[in-house]
């Protein structure tokens, strides 16, 4: 049993054990546009004697039924980011509020509320997102009986019909090629008409042509339901896939690539990302902080120091080598 703090006495211990438990959040009503935002979000690990800094400061803002790819190396923060915002791990510091949701200050009950309810999860290997044994028709009813809102059989049509996958909803995984089961596991993660839709590598063991196909089933799903759907990958080829792509640098925002055209996303070339299509920008964050892409330091020389100028609507960077150059 956890220990009384000071002058809490043991019903002060037995109250804050109850409201850890079973409290449940009153929800924020969503001001403005975003449906998600993060404020000056820290998350820290202690590994041994260690303290390993997982996200520094990391701001980030996503629109309601926007498409948006979370993109990082390994260690950047990218999937401590997911877990945050999948409501399966707390902030250290900061704040995050997701759809109403203050993530901070969720109860055990707000938790199974939350990820039921508010989250879909669509994970990397086919198999963890579906049981072996049932169809795909069962898969996609059975977080409504979960939710105890029974067996919805014209919503699990629609839905399967929504991924391309109406001639199989009989066929159980092990029929099924890893595309096809990705798709399931989609249609899975809409069953109860969640918000958001999590992807976490879902295309990471798929072939380039079947994860293009998964993400035009990601588009289509987000249009067509207004779901807002965030995808984390360490393949920065895929940033032509989304509307907006937000790359993570050691555990902050570092770069954001935006769609500037409206194409037809049945047609969509994904592996492309280019000036035509998407506008490149280097995010500042509320202290003023930005980082500069890693190629442009080592092309510049710059390590430690850097000197800025204002020139006319401009601020140049320079090495403190080059000085007086322009």
């Amino acid at each position: 049993m956890p220990a009384t703090k000071t002058g809490e006495g043991v019903s002060g211990l037995f109250k804050r054990i109850y409201n850890n438990i079973f409290s449940q959040q009153e929800l924020a009503t969503i001001k403005d546009e975003y449906i998600i935002e993060c404020e000056n979000l820290v998350k820290i690990y202690k590994i041994a004697d260690q303290e390993v800094f997982a996200l520094q400061g990391l701001e980030l803002k996503i629109k309601k039924g926007e498409m948006v790819g979370i993109i990082g190396s390994s260690g950047s923060g990218k999937s401590t980011l997911l877990n945050i915002l999948g409501g399966l791990d707390t902030p250290t510091g900061g704040r995050a509020f997701v759809n109403g949701w203050n993530i901070n200050k969720m109860s055990y009950r707000d938790k199974i509320l939350y990820k039921r309810d508010t989250i879909g999860f669509v994970w990397q290997n086919p198999s963890r997102n579906l049981v072996p044994y049932l169809t795909a028709l069962e898969n996609v009813q059975l977080p409504m009986i979960l939710k105890g809102q029974g067996q919805d059989k014209a919503w699990a049509r629609e839905l399967l019909e929504a991924v391309g996958l109406s001639d199989w909803i009989s066929h159980k995984p092990a029929e099924m090629s890893g595309g096809q089961q990705q798709r399931v596991a989609i249609a899975v993660a809409l069953a109860n008409r969640p918000a958001i839709l999590l992807g976490d590598e879902p295309t990471g063991s798929l072939d380039s042509k079947t994860g293009a196909e998964i993400f035009q089933v990601f588009k289509r799903v987000s249009r067509e339901y207004g779901t807002t759907v965030i995808v984390v990958t360490h393949d920065r080829s895929l940033a032509g896939a989304v509307d907006r792509a937000v790359e993570i640098r050691d555990g902050k925002i570092s770069t954001e690539s935006v769609r500037n055209i409206d194409l037809d996303y049945s047609n969509i070339d994904y592996t492309a990302a280019g000036d035509e299509t998407h506008s490149k920008y280097v995010v500042v964050d509320s202290a003023g902080r930005l980082q500069i892409p890693e190629e442009y330091l080592k092309e510049l020389g710059i390590k430690d120091k850097a000197i800025l100028e204002k020139e006319d609507n401009k601020v140049l960077i320079k090495s403190p080598e080059n000085k007086n150059s322009k």
